[in-house]
Formats: C-alpha cells, structure tokens, sequence
C-alpha cells in the first residue's frame, strides 16, 4: 500500500515557473528584497489570496507599484515566491537536522523543536502554505510551483534519511523514499490541524503526540 500511494507521485514532473529575485548584488538590493517579500508574506497572512493587491503590498513594503512589478509579474507569482521562499528556508533547517540527528529519538525531538519554535513565530508560514494548496486549484502557476517545491523537499528527506541509515544512526524497516513520503504526509496533516483548530498548538500533549509518532514511523515495529 506504501509503495502504491509513493509510485502514485514519485514520477512528477517538477517544474518551477515562478520568476526569480533580481540579483542581489549589494546590501541595498538584499534589504530591498526581504522588505518586499516580508511585505508580501505580510498581507497575504492577514487578507488571504483573494484579498491581496499589488497596491496593498506596495504601501505596505513603503514601495511604488512599479517596483513590485518589476519583483512580480502578477499576484499568483507572488503567491508562488513567498511560497518558494518558505519551503526554502523550512528544506535549509531539515538538512541542518537530517545531518546532526544522533538517533532516532533525537531526530524526532529536533524536528518536534523547529516546528513547533515555526508554529510559536511564524505561525503566518502554515497559513500561507495552506493558502497554497487553496489557490492551486484554480493557479497552474501556484500548482507547478507547489508541485516543484513538494518533490524538492521529498528528495531532500530521503537522501538525509539514506546519509542517517549510512551513519548507522537509524534502521528504519521502511526504505528512505516510504519513510520521506510518510514523514511528509504526517507534516502536511499536523500543519492543517495547526491552521484549522484552534488553540491546539498550544497543547503540549500534541507536541508529544507528534514526536512519538515521528519515532514510530521511522522504527516500525521491531
């Protein structure tokens, strides 16, 4: 059953059609391009796809209209960057993980630690990428981007699992693209419940609930 629900998307085609950044040549340039894309991670957060402009981004970021465009062909590739972005820094901190884990509880623990401390200050970060999965239905843009993103992130997984089994820090009765696929999934459930219930981020039993099952997962049941 694991290995039909894996073959199912293993064999995507990734694709990222979102436009890049421009060059960040100098110190001017990187403050201009995180004061945008916090700009725009800010609006989206609070009024959602659907209640984003340009315009709004633009006042809030303290920049002309013109310039956004310059930064963002549209608002789907807007949604798309922000998107980009995130993952990109959430794959960064999985791969810091992935190589300094010493067994599998401490990989359970770490990984437990860097979403619940997103979950604490960043909350916006679920939000958005819930906000993701929404949009794709109706954005080929947004959907190729989430598609890309979500290949990229499992690849990145199953090759940090495969460097632990190396490292005789894990002996998962699973293979290392099941238990990414997995461990994936289990992610995406929790961040829903994490936007959609209320409070339950608070709950330390949750945060316990979902440590434990990381090491379930990634033991079996020998």
């Amino acid at each position: 059953m694991i290995n039909s629900c894996f073959d199912a998307v293993k064999n995507q085609t990734t694709f990222s059609g979102v436009s890049k950044f421009p060059g960040k040549g100098n110190t001017g340039e990187q403050d201009k391009t995180s004061l945008i894309l916090a700009a725009a991670k800010q609006v989206l957060s609070q009024h959602g796809y659907a209640g984003t402009t340009i315009s709004r981004v633009a006042a809030e970021a303290g920049v002309s209209r013109g310039l956004l465009h310059y930064y963002f062909r549209n608002k789907e590739d807007m949604l798309a960057r922000v998107l980009q972005d995130n993952m990109g820094t959430t794959g960064r901190l999985l791969g810091d993980i992935l190589k300094q884990s010493l067994s599998t509880e401490h990989f359970a623990a770490s990984l437990t630690s860097v979403f619940r401390e997103i979950y604490d200050n960043k909350r916006e970060f679920f939000t958005l990428f819930m906000e993701g999965i929404s949009v794709s239905r109706q954005s080929e843009t947004v959907m190729k981007e989430m598609s890309s993103l979500y290949m990229e992130f499992r690849n990145s997984l199953q090759k940090g699992i495969e460097a632990m089994k190396e490292r005789n820090v894990i002996e998962p009765e699973l293979s290392a693209e099941d238990l990414a696929f997995l461990i994936t999934w289990l992610l995406d459930g929790f961040g829903l419940q994490l936007v959609m219930v209320p409070g339950i981020g608070n709950d330390n039993e949750v945060w316990n609930c979902f440590e434990k099952g990381i090491v379930l997962l990634v033991k079996g049941t020998t």
